[in-house]
């Protein structure tokens, strides 16, 4: 570890200098690689870092991220940048190692003050003093706690008789971090008080916790959240840019919800709570609480030459089948309500899992990666005894399904294309899409190895604060889709498909990232058949002039554009889908 802080230390040195040199706004390829690279060291010890490194990553690719305008001095690699790619390799085990010991308890150091109750001196160990920067002993009074932490000490040491209490407490040193304490009158020491203190991290995952236990709203959350953080009612408003009227109706829903008179009771009860989860075993995971695994259910599998194996799902109950190829991240799972819309179409899907998705067998090699993808298709087609194949195709599947479609020629009956992903184009394009998907297009297209630097680091970030808080990112500039993220239902099939993403690890990502940005064109011109191309309204990847202008001269496209749908127009307008289907089959 000590030659990786060196390393660490290095790189810092480096960034500083960098922002100390520059004399033009614009820094060059060089400063922004050093400066990319040395937020991703940041990571492995401070998981809230991965922002800022993301941050880093999109200014490496663009000039101005907000206009998604590539740099001119971005280099392209088309193979792999060896150096990158160890940098990826270490920064990965710098953040196992991390996960490791925090899993372990590492970070649960536990802080004991002892508070005379007849001259108010205190004594502390040694976690205490680091907590507080403190040396003692010293006086109550120079305990960097909150006022009301404090009042709290000298009533518990004015009293005889006391029962244990466990409040919210605030050091306040050069950072500000909220602490359980747990005050106490030890009966074999009666001229003692003794408070303990630990750090609580109102994490995301934690305030998912308190969230269900309590049946609050999402809203009702984050409001809980600025009470939590000592904010007032007034500061919690301008905080989340609401009326002061709205946060008093939506505090007087949590105190109804909690059974609580007031606020500071709430606070009080979700310290109680965050202690007593505390205290599980040291083997309890230090995570969301999900289990990353790809559901098994309606899977089968086809063995596939050299030891590979194909897992394919089938969902619905029809009796007409067609071939459906999932997007990049959302994987081969549905809804209940659409599953019965596909089973009253009299139809079910045939849905294979891309190589080294979900529990699919890796390609051989980077290069035969497209091949293989169109091979186990054909594959899953004749086992399964089908003459003729209607085709459903989804989003970042687009390039695939166009691929098999080909590869089908004569036996291709009908298609379904629902929100798929265009051929992509430098400059056109990225100016539409929102950051995260800019990201990924410019990184794989032009340096994978960013992009699996980008994933060796955020994967395990996410694994921490779940799915739920990997699809806020995603995202944050669709109010549509961040809606879904309030439905259960569709926040669990979107949290299966990326499980089935990240199955097993990352290098998939890239692999089928590179085969959707390579030039599909040709595929595209190479399907007669007709097909329909369902478009939403409020895609913010691809939009509708450019899919417009792709489909414009190719007479055997029908364009049906659907307002008031976003990305997950798939789960979001099952009839329109369903629909489409049956004409298509």
């Amino acid at each position: 570890m000590n030659g990786t802080l060196a390393v660490i230390g290095k790189l810092s040195s480096m960034v500083a200098t960098t922002q100390a040199v520059r004399s033009r706004s614009h820094m060059s390829h060089t400063h922004r690689y050093f400066e990319m690279l040395g937020a991703a060291y940041d990571v492995p010890a401070e998981s809230d870092r991965f922002d800022v490194f993301l941050d880093a990553a999109m200014a490496y690719f663009f000039e101005d991220h907000t206009a998604g305008q590539l740099a001119e001095d971005v280099p392209r690699h088309f193979g792999e940048d060896s150096l990158l790619e160890a940098h990826a390799e270490r920064i990965r085990l710098l953040i196992e190692e991390a996960s490791r010991l925090e899993s372990a308890g590492a970070d649960r150091f536990h802080a004991v003050l002892d508070v005379s109750a007849r001259t108010g001196q205190v004594t502390g160990n040694a976690p205490a003093a680091q907590l507080t920067g403190q040396s003692f002993p010293c006086r109550l009074d120079d305990l960097p706690l909150n006022v009301e932490a404090l009042a709290e000490i000298r009533r518990t040491a004015r009293m005889v008789h006391v029962q244990d209490r466990v409040i919210l407490a605030k050091v306040e040193t050069d950072q500000v971090r909220a602490c359980l304490a747990l005050i106490q009158r030890p009966k074999d020491a009666p001229d003692l008080v003794q408070v303990s203190l630990s750090h609580v991290d109102w994490s995301p995952e934690l305030m998912a916790r308190l969230r269900e236990a309590f049946g609050l709203t999402q809203s009702e959350t984050q409001v809980l959240e600025g009470y939590l953080g000592q904010l007032s009612q007034k500061e919690i408003a301008q905080q989340r840019a609401r009326s002061l009227e709205t946060i008093k109706g939506q505090s007087k829903s949590i105190l109804r919800k909690t059974g609580c008179a007031r606020m500071s009771d709430v606070v009080q009860l979700c310290a109680s709570i965050a202690f007593l989860m505390r205290q599980l075993p040291d083997g309890a995971p230090a995570t969301s609480g999900e289990t990353w695994a790809t559901p098994v259910r309606g899977m089968y599998e086809l063995a596939r030459p050299g030891g590979r194996r194909l897992a394919w799902y089938q969902a619905g109950s029809g009796q007409r089948p067609v071939l459906f190829i999932h997007g990049y991240m959302q994987g081969p799972f549905f809804t209940p309500g659409f599953l019965s819309r596909l089973t009253r179409s009299d139809l079910y899907f045939v849905a294979p899992s891309r190589p080294g998705f979900g529990h699919s067998s890796p390609s051989r090699g980077r290069g035969d990666y497209v091949r293989t993808v169109v091979e186990d298709a054909l594959a899953l087609v004749d086992e399964l005894g089908l003459e003729m194949v209607s085709l459903c195709v989804h989003h970042g599947g687009a390039p695939h399904g166009f691929r098999i479609a080909r590869a089908l020629g004569d036996r291709l009956a009908g298609m379904l294309v629902v929100g798929g992903t265009i051929p992509f184009d430098d400059v056109a394009h990225p100016a539409h899409m929102n950051p995260q998907t800019r990201f990924a297009a410019m990184a794989t297209r032009h340096a994978p190895s960013v992009m699996r630097m980008a994933l060796s680091v955020g994967l395990p970030v996410y694994r921490r604060r779940g799915t739920k808080a990997f699809l806020t990112t995603q995202f944050q500039r669709s109010p549509l889709d961040m809606e879904t993220l309030e439905d259960p239902v569709l926040l669990k099939v979107q949290s299966e498909g990326l499980y089935h993403a990240v199955e097993q690890g990352t290098e998939t990502w890239v692999r089928d990232g590179r085969s959707v940005m390579a030039d599909w064109t040709d595929d595209l011109d190479g399907v007669s058949a007709p097909y329909t191309w369902l478009k939403a309204g409020d895609d913010t990847v691809v939009s509708t002039e450019h899919v417009e202008a792709l489909l414009a001269d190719r007479p055997n496209a029908t364009l049906k554009v659907l307002p008031g749908h976003a990305l997950n127009l798939l789960h979001t307008a099952a009839r329109d889908v369903c629909a489409a289907l049956e004409e298509s089959v």
